[in-house]
């Protein structure tokens, strides 16, 4: 509006006649006419009215060429988003106009916290309150769009409704519930217990429509509810369009008959059609528009809806039709996918990400819906429902650490009802829907999408920067936010926050203390581009690399294999958080994880809010495989890839006196070791000096000397030099060159050792990777016990089987877990301590006492009894050694852990004493007793080549010693094959073979049972005599330098109950119980 002010002055004429002096003379000027003001125009500049805030003034009116100020003014929870118009700017929270030229009209947007938090992926910018009631805004938006969609689809279906997929089918779980919800869900497994996940799934996307189906709703299972239900269901995929000229539809990718007699789903499809749509519907031939023919079906027929399974005939993969399906999507076309699989094919595992799903396989647990009332799949959808519980519980800090008791493992995996009730179920839909964003790698940051994933992982940053160990169980907030911020990590995004406090991931739990952060001061990161190899596909390995808290990692594949790779950060088992047990919280639940993968040519960011040594899972393809990769922002952490390298050795002390990186890594091509530092650095001191020591110990004094005892190839050398020059001449003489073919005693695995605050089981946990709770030991019993878990053989194994299954194989049963693996710890002790520091005294060990062996032998050559006149058998210690009545039940029946552990290592070391210098069969003088057990070892190994099938068996058994054994179909075997054989069975007739010595009295001494074909065999075998029955004598000190040449041999018979103990011991003189 422009106004025109106009102000008239008003002239005074003062004068009057006679008014003066007659003689005045003079007369007053007229007063000139007044000059009009200048026109001034005026502009108004107005606020528009929004949501969140305001402009005040509303509106001003302002001259022309001038400017407007306007103060912004956020409502409480909203924060200016951006602001428009009358060409201004803004400063802090002033608006100014341009000058004024004409009306105009200025627009701010108002965000809420949450939102702006979002928007600059900054938890600080939201309280978690304001977070958790945009989620809960967001759910119940989803649920009201949801309910509307539920209503429509099910309009005639009935009240309930019965679909089974068959266990040939995928169950679903959306990420993406903005987008895509569950149609219809499971709410039983095969067992009839309540679970619920989705079975059909539907969605819209930027106009499209689609649908996911975990089995074929048109052929499995069909009833009137499902023929209801799919008619719905095509009818909103197409938007009516199957109602007004008649549904076209094209089917791509579907088996046939002709594929599998399961799998029919061309001709069920089609019956359907002509059924549910007569002379209502045009299809396509079968078969005729799959893969590229896909695209020009597209633009022949015009479908208004395409049916895609996933049949891949070409194994062409999802690549065979992409182009086709985004013709499909431009135009606007709906997709209903249908699975027949037992779990997702690459051919469809874009589109089920693309429409956010993540899928399971449904064999074992055969989810279905049954007889499940509409009723309740209108009233929620179960997993969001459980999301909002969760979130309402985290608003209310509603929370008991109670509803933990129940858990016996790492909370992750505990499905108590009561936790999973308070929290679990709800925090599960995080944790699931981060690992399908990761093993895609999507960070959800970088989408337009995934509001309320956003705003779920910015309140697992504000809950984790205020973490503190340690957090007793009796603080329920903190526990309970905790919890949440170990579940929900995304390590697909490039900018996740570090967490502040690492606790006892970084350093030993004695010193964590509340208010004091366990960190790390970080080094300088470099970029480096490396070659990565494992020498067998299907394993990890350390790359020398270290990911910073809160670093942006970039690694890009440069090579062009076919081999798979995936990103795997730190070592950790899940168990080794004790806080299930210990019933504090000292560090994050879950460190290890291995969901980011990295294609041949692909380039990727992550980053990870804990740290951790960066390691390759690789796999695809036989023998070794390599790979080529340049990692951008990773710190160098103490680590050696090479010992052999001079240059490595100097680098690792170094970073371990330089830096405060807090893990270790050592890696050989058998087997490697994952330490946190303080594990490492606390194992020198007395015969280990210092980091050199040590570092030599490891290889020489542990894995070398394990790995040759075990008849195995050890880096740096060939086959041929890591053997024992004994072993080596007699393997050779009886076996030929399989006993230096690298390819079978090369370990075909890396075996993995780690050191860290706990084991995954007790204080040392068997596996690979195997843990310990313990500084590094090289030569201690447990690191050597545990590495030699993973070198034990069934057919080096000792076994039970009572007198009536002896001649049946399928009644043995090992009884060597927790011995048969000691040989290795027993030799590396007394290697050290005699061959390697040269002492000349007596070493004890615990572990085992001979003198049980005598106590049990000698019970049967006494009869000893109880008063009652039973038999009893006693051990060293005069006390009854378990139920059973001679040597043969007694110390062997009883299938507990570790249950006469000392006896049964009395089997092998006893066996060395005696072969100790022995001539063997080849006539070759065994220089060490120890080395018999490198000879079985190879001996093994070799059987197991040949025992693969029958004609390789047939070719070699008589070389092998083996000869009255066939393939298979033996009486004894109990329809077995000769490569099943029990370890009793083995190692006797291998024995046999090697030393040309009858060994059934030993066995017969130990109580070990055999199989008349194993006796016939050793008789045939034994052309140099029999072994005498008797034992060394050894208590629980180690044999001497000299071996059995410096102990006595006691003489053992049935027939002479007389026998005593040094003289002076026998089970005769124990008080009868």
């Amino acid at each position: 509006m422009e106004i025109r002010l106009i102000s008239a002055a008003i002239a005074l004429l003062i004068g009057g006649c006679g008014g003066g002096s007659e003689d005045t003379g003079t007369t007053t000027p007229p007063t000139p006419p007044p000059v009009p003001p200048p026109t001034v125009t005026q502009y108004t500049a107005s606020a528009s009215l929004v949501a969140g805030g305001k402009l005040t003034p509303a509106s001003q009116k302002v001259d022309s060429g001038k400017r407007a100020s306007f103060s912004v003014q956020a409502d409480a929870g909203f924060v200016l988003d951006n602001i428009s118009g009358c060409g201004g700017s803004l400063t802090e929270l002033t608006f100014s106009t341009a000058a004024m030229t004409a009306d105009c009209t200025i627009t701010p947007a108002f965000i809420s916290n949450a939102e702006n938090a979002i928007r600059h992926q900054d938890h600080s910018l939201a309280s978690a309150i304001e977070l958790i009631d945009f989620s809960t805004a967001k759910l119940a938006s989803i649920d009201a769009v949801r309910k509307a969609q539920i209503t429509q689809l099910y309009q005639g279906v009935g009240s309930s409704i019965s679909w089974h997929p068959t266990h040939d089918s995928i169950t679903f779980s959306s990420f993406m519930p903005e987008n895509t919800f569950t149609l219809l869900p499971s709410n039983v497994d095969g067992s009839g217990a309540s679970v619920v996940r989705g079975l059909v799934m539907a969605g819209e996307q930027q106009g499209q429509r689609y649908a996911a189906m975990g089995g074929n709703l048109f052929s499995v299972n069909t009833s009137a509810q499902t023929v209801t239900l799919l008619k719905n269901l095509i009818s909103w995929l197409t938007q009516g369009n199957d109602q007004r000229d008649g549904l076209s539809i094209v089917t791509a990718q579907m088996p046939s008959r002709a594929d599998s007699w399961y799998f029919p789903h061309n001709e069920g499809i089609r019956t359907w059609l002509t059924t549910h749509y007569p002379n209502a519907h045009s299809i396509n031939t079968a078969n005729s528009c799959d893969y590229s023919a896909l695209a020009s079906c597209i633009d022949n027929q015009k479908p208004d809806l395409i049916v895609i399974s996933d049949i891949d005939r070409d194994g062409l993969g999802y690549a065979g039709v992409k182009a086709a399906i985004a013709k499909a999507k431009a135009a606007g076309i709906p997709l209903l996918l249908s699975n027949y699989r037992r779990e997702q094919s690459p051919m469809l595992s874009t589109l089920y990400l693309e429409m956010g799903l993540s899928t399971a396989g449904n064999y074992w647990s055969k989810l279905n819906a049954d007889n499940l009332s509409v009723s309740t799949i209108l009233a929620e959808d179960k997993a969001l429902e459980d999301v909002k519980k969760l979130l309402t519980n985290l608003r209310e800090q509603r929370f008991d650490t109670q509803v933990l008791n129940d858990c016996t493992g790492n909370y992750l995996s505990c499905n108590s009802g009561a936790f999973v009730e308070a929290f679990k179920a709800g925090a599960d839909w995080y944790r699931s829907s981060a690992e399908t964003l990761d093993s895609n790698g999507i960070d959800v940051f970088s989408r337009t999408n995934f509001p309320l994933m956003k705003a779920g992982l910015l309140l697992a940053d504000k809950y984790r920067s205020e973490i503190d160990y340690p957090i007793a169980y009796s603080e329920f907030t903190q526990w309970q936010q905790a919890l949440f911020a170990d579940w929900t990590v995304s390590y697909a995004r490039a900018h996740n926050l570090a967490q502040a406090d690492l606790g006892e991931y970084v350093t030993d739990k004695a010193n964590l203390s509340k208010g004091t952060n366990a960190h790390y001061a970080y080094p300088a990161t470099v970029s480096e581009r490396k070659t990565i190899t494992v020498p067998y596909s299907g394993q990890w390995t350390s790359t020398g690399w270290y990911a910073l808290p809160g670093q942006t990692i970039k690694f890009s594949r440069l090579d062009n294999t076919n081999a798979n790779v995936e990103i795997k950060l730190n070592y950790h088992r899940r168990n080794t958080n004790r806080a299930f047990e210990q019933k504090v919280y000292r560090a994050p639940l879950e460190l290890a994880q291995q969901r980011i993968k990295l294609a041949k040519g692909q380039s990727i960011e992550f980053s990870t809010p804990y740290g951790g040594p960066i390691y390759l899972y690789i796999s695809g393809g036989e023998g070794a495989l390599s790979i080529d990769v340049n990692a951008q922002n990773v710190a160098k952490h103490p680590s050696i890839m090479d010992f052999s390298n001079p240059t490595e050795i100097t680098a690792f002390n170094d970073k371990i006196q330089n830096t405060e990186l807090p893990h270790v890594d050592l890696r050989t091509d058998g087997a490697e070791q994952h330490l946190r530092r303080d594990r490492f650095m606390n194992a020198i001191g007395g015969n280990v000096p210092d980091v050199n020591a040590l570092l030599k110990s490891i290889v020489d004094d542990h894995i070398n000397s394990v790995y040759t005892l075990a008849g195995l190839k050890i880096q740096g050398k060939s086959l041929t030099e890591s053997l024992p020059a004994d072993v080596l001449s007699s393997c050779q003489a009886l076996f030929g060159q399989d006993c230096i073919d690298a390819s079978l005693h090369t370990r075909t695995i890396i075996q993995h050792a780690n050191y860290d605050q706990n084991a995954h089981c007790g204080s040392g946990c068997s596996g690979n990777p195997w843990d310990a709770a313990w500084n590094i030991s090289p030569t201690g019993w447990g690191d050597n016990h545990e590495l030699g878990h993973n070198l034990q053989t069934n057919r080096l194994n000792v076994q039970y089987a009572t007198a009536a299954n002896s001649d049946n194989w399928t009644g043995y049963g090992s009884r060597a877990g927790e011995n048969s693996n000691n040989i290795f710890p027993y030799v590396v002790k007394w290697k050290t301590h005699y061959l390697r520091d040269g002492n000349t005294n007596t070493i004890n060990d615990g572990h085992m006492n001979h003198k049980d062996l005598f106590y049990v032998f000698m019970s049967d050559a006494a009869g000893t009894t109880d008063t009652s006149g039973k038999r009893v058998v006693f051990g060293a210690n005069c006390k009854v050694l378990d139920i059973g009545e001679d040597r043969y039940t007694a110390p062997w029946a009883s299938n507990a852990y570790a249950v006469h552990n000392g006896y049964r290592m009395a089997f092998y070391i006893q066996m060395a004493l005696k072969a100790h210098g022995m001539t063997l069969s080849d006539g070759t003088t065994l220089n060490n007793g120890f080395n018999l057990f490198t000879l079985l070892y190879q001996h093994s190994r070799i059987f197991g080549k040949y025992a693969n099938n029958a004609s390789d068996w047939e070719a070699n058994r008589s070389k092998l010693g083996f000869d009255l054994f066939p393939f298979d179909s033996h009486s004894v075997y109990g329809g077995k094959s000769v490569r099943d054989i029990p370890g009793n069975d083995f190692m006797l007739v291998s024995l046999s073979k090697l030393t040309g010595k009858d060994w059934r009295s030993y066995f017969d001494m130990l109580g070990l049972r055999y199989s008349s074909l194993a006796a016939a065999q050793v008789t045939a075998n034994a052309t140099l005599g029999t072994m005498p029955m008797g034992m060394y004598e050894l208590e629980t000190d180690l044999p001497p330098a000299n071996m059995s040449q410096g102990l006595t041999f006691i003489p053992l018979s049935l027939s002479d109950s007389s026998t005593l103990w040094k003289g002076t011991g026998s089970p005769s003189q124990c008080a009868k119980p």
